[in-house]
């Protein structure tokens, strides 16, 4: 027949109906439904509406025997056309493309399916047979905790949870560990949701650390702070517990925001610090043993479990950057002092050396400030020396403190360092004294600041004052005053008369007699002038012998004093 002469039958239309009857064709790779027309030995044919029955092994039916003619039957479609111009079906084949649409569903909808561990395998996991499907168990993903003896799980059927999935490759990964996690957090958020502060658990030691324990509880796990194991004090919880051990512990703390739950254990039993406050209180007196030694200070044991802390700075009266095992050993009975007490936090603060005379303030009675003292230099630092006060030819324990800055009044701090070695006996005054911090200062420049004020002085009294010229300037001459003051005296005060006012007629070595008119603080240095001595001593001989207006001149006047000068000194 002629499709063009066919009334209303398109070309078009034609192949839209060609087109619909290929799609809805069975093809390699589904899974139909066909009629059983035929069983033959081991062999039965089935329709699947193709041109050719399709043949199946009757073995591959787990119902073989029950089959008949006319049974409707699903198949894989293995190929279209087989050696004899067939198809090619399986009845194999449906279970494991079943289980593999079923493996994708679940991993996209993360759920578990049953299955069986049958063996190791030698990628460091297990075989897991799910439905027909060999899927690979990896060794971390058999349970929460290491397992000794995984063969407990062959052969049982038990849930697991699909990882990954390659249909291409035939690989699927699943999971038992997975499984139960997801488990262990129902019941973990089910424990949490009742669990309250003074709750008493069995557990079991899971895991053991510096700072403490993690306790297994069951289906949680909690900390058991080192602080929280024993009333007696201990550098490691391995002291008092071990791996694996079972014990009794409270909850002292729960935060639900992060599910963290705190245990102790010695809150189980009594606490041996309450009502210890009247027999501990400040300033009693009490003798203990050293049973651990810090670098921060020493543990003393004053009764069981009851533990007092001397640091460093209450050993001895001395002992500034002394480690404590030169002061004391492991063992020693020691006489404390109780210093501070605080019965919450279980601590009592203790002094050795409060319990002896205190060294400083005997030294500050005797020493106060302004004090001339004598020392022997024992250390010498970036900031200053550290010396002993020499008492009746002996050497004081007591490292007292002389600072840089007041070592030399001229030179700055770091030469002025330069100039001591370790053993050199030096003079000072007492400048500080603070008995609270037990540090004592002296000065030596002070001591030298004394000692010329007390020159200086006695030269400001003095009429005249004889100098040696030691540098002759432009400006002046640089001289030195008896004791090894030194001065200046400025060009202008060299003279009353303006053509002697010049230094160039003074020469190195000269002696002039001059009077101080000022200080400088700044140099330290004393100002000379003879202008106002030759003032001072004209004034004097016309107050003596006359004056302008009775007549006698100014040479009679001066001749007159010379000459009762040179008879006095004759």
């Amino acid at each position: 027949m002629n499709i063009e002469n066919v009334p209303n039958f398109s070309q078009e239309k034609f192949s839209q109906l060609l087109e619909e009857s290929l799609k809805n064709q069975p093809k390699e790779g589904s899974i139909v439904t066909g009629e059983v027309v035929n069983i033959s030995g081991d062999t039965i044919f089935i329709d699947v509406g193709l041109k050719s029955e399709g043949r199946v092994s009757i073995n591959e039916f787990s119902n073989k025997d029950e089959l008949k003619v006319g049974d409707k039957v699903e198949v894989y479609i293995d190929r279209l056309e087989g050696r004899n111009g067939c198809t090619q079906l399986s009845r194999d084949k449906v279970a494991k493309e079943m289980a593999w649409n079923k493996f994708e569903e679940l991993s996209e909808n993360d759920g578990s399916i049953s299955g069986k561990i049958i063996g190791k395998v030698n990628k460091g996991g297990f075989a897991v047979d799910i439905e027909g499907i060999l899927a690979f168990l990896p060794g971390s993903q058999l349970d929460i905790r290491p397992i000794k003896d995984p063969s407990v799980l062959m052969n049982i059927e038990q849930p697991f949870k699909i990882l990954k999935i390659d249909r291409e490759q035939g690989n699927v990964v699943v999971s038992r560990r997975a499984i139960l996690e997801d488990s262990r957090k129902e019941a973990k958020n089910e424990l949490l949701a009742g669990i309250k502060e003074g709750m008493i658990f069995d557990g079991v030691v899971k895991n053991i650390t510096n700072y403490g324990a993690f306790i297994d509880l069951g289906d949680i796990d909690g900390l058991l702070h080192i602080t929280d194991i024993s009333w007696d004090k201990i550098s490691h919880p391995s002291e008092k517990i071990t791996l694996g051990q079972e014990i009794k512990v409270i909850v002292t703390k729960y935060n639900p925001e992060v599910q963290r739950v705190s245990l102790g254990l010695k809150q189980l039993s009594d606490n041996p610090w309450k009502g210890l406050e009247k027999k501990y209180s400040m300033g009693t007196k009490h003798k203990g043993k050293v049973i651990s030694i810090s670098d921060y200070g020493v543990f003393v044991e004053l009764e069981k479990s009851i533990e007092g802390l001397v640091y460093l700075n209450e050993i001895d009266w001395n002992t500034k950057n002394t480690h404590p095992t030169k002061l004391v050993n492991v063992g020693d009975e020691v006489e404390t002092v109780v210093l501070d007490l605080d019965i919450d936090k279980h601590r009592i603060s203790l002094s050795i050396k409060q319990c002896t005379e205190n060294p400083w303030k005997k030294f500050v009675d005797k020493y106060p400030v302004g004090t001339k003292v004598k020392a022997k230099i024992k250390k010498i630092v970036d900031f200053g020396l550290f010396v002993n006060v020499m008492e009746e030819g002996k050497e004081n324990d007591l490292d007292v403190l002389v600072p840089a800055v007041e070592i030399n009044l001229d030179d700055n701090p770091k030469n002025a360092l330069k100039n001591y070695k370790i053993g050199d006996d030096i003079e000072g005054v007492v400048l500080s004294s603070d008995l609270e911090r037990e540090r004592v200062t002296i000065s030596i420049k002070q001591l030298e600041e004394n000692n010329y004020k007390e020159i200086t002085d006695k030269l400001v009294k003095a009429e005249v004052v004889t100098c040696k010229v030691l540098e002759v300037t432009k400006d002046g001459l640089y001289v030195e005053a008896p004791e090894g003051v030194k001065g200046f005296v400025k060009k202008y005060d060299l003279s009353k008369h303006k053509d002697q006012q010049k230094p160039e007629r003074f020469t190195v070595g000269d002696r002039i007699d001059a009077k101080i008119i000022s200080y400088d603080k700044s140099k330290r240095m004393l100002n000379f002038s003879v202008k106002i001595l030759e003032i001072a001593e004209e004034k004097k001989a016309i107050a003596e012998y006359g004056s302008v207006d009775s007549g006698a001149s100014l040479g009679d006047i001066l001749g007159a004093a010379i000459e009762k000068q040179e008879r006095d000194n004759k």
